[in-house]
Order: C-alpha cells, then structure tokens, then sequence
C-alpha cells in the first residue's frame, strides 16, 4: 500500500469516526431531550425523527467530500458489494463508525445532567414481534442503502446534494418505526446505545442482522439497475435544455445499438444555423454481433 493511498484511508476513516460521532450525538442527544420532556406521544415520535434525519442530513452534509459520509455499517457493506469500497477499507471504516457512534452517544449522556435516562435504546416494542421487527429493520434499511446507492454513487448534477435526501430517508424510516422498533435502521446506532447505556436486549441481534441483510438486498437492486442500463433508456432526465436532451438521447442509442424491436437504430444530432437542434433517427436490420 502506498503512502498516498494509507494517508487517503486514514483522513477518510478519521472522517467516518468524527461524522458519525457528530451525527449520534445530535440525533441520540435530541431524541432524548424530546422524549424526557414531552415522551413517546405528544409528537415525540415526529421529534425524534427530525432529530435523527436533520442530524444525518447536516453532518452528512458536512464530511461527503472527505468519506462518502456513511456513517452506518450497513450502507458501508452495502457499498462493498456494489464495489464502491474495498474490503480494507471497510473495515476501517466500520471500526471507525462503531468507536464513532460509541462517542457521540458517550457525549450526549455526558453533556446532559445524570438525572436524564438514554431512552434511545433499541428494543421492540407495542406488540411487535421479533420477525416483524426483523423485517422492518431489513426493508428500511434496504430503503435507505439503496437511496445512498442512486444519490451519491450514481453520478448526476444533484449529487452534491445527496445529504438532503439521505437524511430525508432516515426521517421517513424513523416515522414508520420508532413507535415498533425505536428505529435502529443502523447496526452502530444500536450498538452504541446499548454499551452507553449497558443494556443489551435478548431482541439485540435483529439490529445487526436486518440492517446487514437489507444492505445485501440494495446492493443487488443496485447491481440489478446497472445491469441493465438503466440511465440509457431514460437518458437526457437530468437534462437542462433541448439540445442536452437530443445529445443525450443520441449517445443513448449509440450505446444500446438497437431499440425495442431488435433493430440497429442510430441517432444525428444537427446544429444549425439559426441556433436550433434538430435530431434523425435511421433504422436498419439487426446485425449479428447486437450486444443483446
């Protein structure tokens, strides 16, 4: 390994301890203050999720150009199955998130007066059963890896927004299921809590397992999409004018070869003189060696 490359995994596995620190110690802290004061009703439900989801979105806002801004073993997991990490590298980066996370729930207990009780710990609850919490664990999470997933490694001119809709999903995720399971959506969240509070539940292990397993399932679809070209056969959506569009619908055909009836189809841009665009399409047979 490089000395370039060790330095790059240190500054960036320093980015996911320090981020996901920030990140626990808003949205633990917070939901504790609103619960200790108003409780589960009352809204508390609404208030723990803007806690979580506008922490998520401001500190993910703050270390995307450093680490990705993770922040979560499960998004990292996922992350390493589509290819976007490296195994080293997520097993810095999941060391990093759990010392991180352990940290930001360690401060906000520490920084709040020791009458206060950590009310965050993950636990079922109102009559859920332990395969609904699984799967309600399992399919959020899928939710938010496979967000992550099309807002920051799928490239495109809202992507240096993508902390928006990615605390955004976590907001939506705590909504559904901080009143069944206090929401874990996070193996490092659930974790850390635990240690702070030194109460592992016996239901502890679905926190791990759901979110992991949802992880595996966002990559795939992830996979899935890229397999089949997706962003070819809706080219030019992120498109800002007519002229893009056409340009884009044109690489598009090129790079496919062929439309729906298995035809060569092949697609001219013309600029003119009067600073309009006009496109042409020609058809032909399918030849033999068509990529499908």
């Amino acid at each position: 390994m490089s000395k370039s490359t060790a330095k790059g995994w240190f500054i960036q596995s320093l980015a996911e301890f320090i981020g996901t620190a920030m990140f626990m110690y808003l949205g633990v802290g917070g939901a504790d203050a609103i619960t200790n004061e108003i409780g589960e009703g009352n809204g508390g439900y609404l208030a723990k999720a803007f806690a979580f989801g506008i922490g998520l979105a401001i500190t993910a806002w703050g270390f995307f150009r450093i680490s990705g801004s993770h922040f979560n073993p499960a998004v990292s997991f996922s992350s390493l199955i589509t290819g976007h990490l490296t195994v080293p590298k997520f097993v810095l980066y999941f060391v990093s998130q759990l010392l991180g996370a352990m940290l930001g729930v360690a401060l906000a207990r520490g920084t709040t007066p020791s009458s206060e009780s950590i009310m965050q710990v993950n636990s079922l609850r109102n009559g859920q059963s332990l395969a609904r919490g699984f799967f309600l664990e399992f399919f959020l999470t899928m939710i938010l890896c496979f967000v992550y997933h099309m807002v920051v490694h799928e490239k495109n001119r809202s992507t240096f927004m993508s902390a928006l809709p990615y605390g955004l999903t976590l907001f939506s995720c705590h909504l559904f299921a901080t009143r069944y399971t206090n929401a874990a959506i996070n193996p490092a969240r659930a974790f850390a809590t635990s240690v702070v509070a030194r109460s592992f539940t016996s239901d502890h292990w679905i926190y791990w397992l759901g979110p992991l397993f949802g992880a595996i399932l966002a990559a795939a679809l992830h996979i899935l999409f890229r397999y089949f070209d997706y962003d070819q056969h809706n080219a030019g959506i992120d498109a800002e004018n007519q002229a893009q569009f056409l340009r884009a619908q044109a690489a598009a055909a090129q790079h496919l070869g062929h439309n729906y009836n298995g035809q060569q189809q092949t697609t001219y841009v013309n600029h003119n003189p009067n600073g309009t665009t006009t496109s042409t399409t020609t058809t032909t047979a399918p030849t033999s060696n068509g990529r499908h």
